[in-house]
């Protein structure tokens, strides 16, 4: 017998049980390489939506390592299958359906459809010793598209508590983001405010023959407005030692902050 011990601890963490959405969710990422989609039906082949936002994000590591573990136990031929018994068998406990409410189950692998992105998506970037880091969607101009990173890496790579540890931004291509590497967990337009709002892209002091870019280098908006900068300031974005790049590709961003976190 499977051990749904998980599901008790995803209860005390959010203080009622899970709702059947929440749960599927918690096992599309424990699944790896995900996010997994799972969709289920009611009876009478009535579709399932979840009546409350999801408090997924709001989760410790430790129960997704125990859902990965439950997950292995079921075995991956027919999964869709075997979690149906196990959810219609009573002993995981959800708060919006009953175990003889759950009609179907369908479970869907990430594809490689291209995505469209917007501002205020939020998108997993996979770390290499496990879960993700999120970075948020904050301009697409002519730069290229800024997303804003966070410190630290999350299970689901959902922002969670990393809102408070915004890092700083980047200019890079979509390419992760289409191909599926970097999937879309969320979109939430107010994690926005946390990063500039033209996020420029910086040029070292005498780049052109006749344009001032300072004594120490200028920002540039999108919109062609150049400003000085300080030493301080080039120090710190990385124009004094050369390690600044105004577009970083996507592979190469993924490899670096990997990097930094060794």
């Amino acid at each position: 017998m499977t051990d749904v011990g998980f599901v008790a601890e995803m209860a005390d963490e959010l203080g009622s049980p899970p709702t059947l959405a929440e749960f599927l969710e918690v096992l599309g990422w424990s699944l790896g390489g995900g996010p997994v989609r799972f969709t289920a039906t009611l009876a009478g082949r009535r579709p399932y939506h979840p009546a409350t936002p999801s408090r997924v994000s709001d989760l410790d590591d430790a129960v997704f390592a125990e859902a990965s573990e439950y997950v292995a136990a079921l075995g991956s031929s027919d999964l869709a299958a075997r979690l149906l018994a196990e959810l219609r068998g009573g002993r995981i406990i959800l708060s919006d359906v009953s175990p003889e409410e759950i009609g179907g189950l369908t479970v869907e692998t990430p594809g490689k459809r291209v995505t469209k992105v917007r501002q205020g998506d939020v998108v997993a970037i996979p770390a290499s010793a496990g879960g993700y880091r999120p970075a948020v969607v904050l301009v697409r101009n002519r730069f290229g598209t800024a997303v804003g990173l966070f410190d630290g890496v999350s299970p689901n790579g959902q922002v969670g508590r990393l809102r408070d540890a915004p890092s700083r931004f980047v200019y890079t291509d979509e390419s992760l983001i289409k191909n599926g590497t970097w999937p879309v967990v969320d979109h939430d337009e107010s994690l926005s405010a946390l990063f500039p709002a033209d996020p420029p892209i910086y040029h070292q002091p005498g780049a052109w023959p006749g344009v001032d870019t300072g004594e120490f280098g200028a920002s540039e908006t999108a919109e062609g407005t150049m400003t000085p900068i300080t030493e301080a300031e080039a120090h710190e974005i990385g124009l004094t030692d050369g390690t600044y790049r105004q577009t970083t590709h996507a592979a190469f961003l993924q490899k670096q902050l990997d990097e930094q976190s060794a």
